[in-house]
């Protein structure tokens, strides 16, 4: 089943990186996500431009010119992965920050305060990605679980 959504990319024109946050059903769903990324990294961008791009995608030029996210609609095959997310038992949450060697500064996502999950889950838009990350105190993503 094909069905169209809208993806959003941080992008960087100076060193030409492009990194995908999520996917959403619409484009107000997708403006969303990036408000609720800018609240976890306690970020406001009140004159953030949005312009229209001529291929209909939506940018949104927050900081200057070379830092903006881009708002792609395109089409997917099956459905959009679940926002909805379900917590690790606390004895696996004990058994992961064992095996990685977690700083008590570390957190899984289990651990985080309800209010930056429901953040995270809102910027990310994947319940899956959720649980492959390590935070800070703050709901802010430090690095990949399984980097080191």
């Amino acid at each position: 089943m094909e069905q169209t959504v809208y993806t959003n990319y941080w992008q960087n024109r100076l060193s030409n990186v492009k990194k995908e946050h999520g996917s959403y059903e619409n484009e107000e769903e997708a403006i969303k996500g990036i408000k609720a990324w800018w609240e976890l990294h306690n970020e406001e961008y009140p004159n953030a431009e949005f312009n229209r791009t001529n291929s209909g995608a939506l940018e949104i030029i927050y900081q200057d010119d070379n830092h903006f996210y881009r708002i792609e609609k395109r089409t997917i095959e099956g459905a959009l992965p679940t926002r909805k997310y379900t917590l690790r038992k606390p004895g696996e949450v004990e058994a992961l920050r064992s095996k990685h060697n977690l700083h008590e500064e570390a957190y899984l996502f289990e651990e985080l305060a309800e209010p930056y999950r429901d953040r995270l889950s809102q910027a990310m838009a994947d319940s899956t990605k959720l649980r492959n990350y390590v935070y800070d105190n703050e709901g802010r993503p430090i690095r990949k679980l399984n980097e080191k």
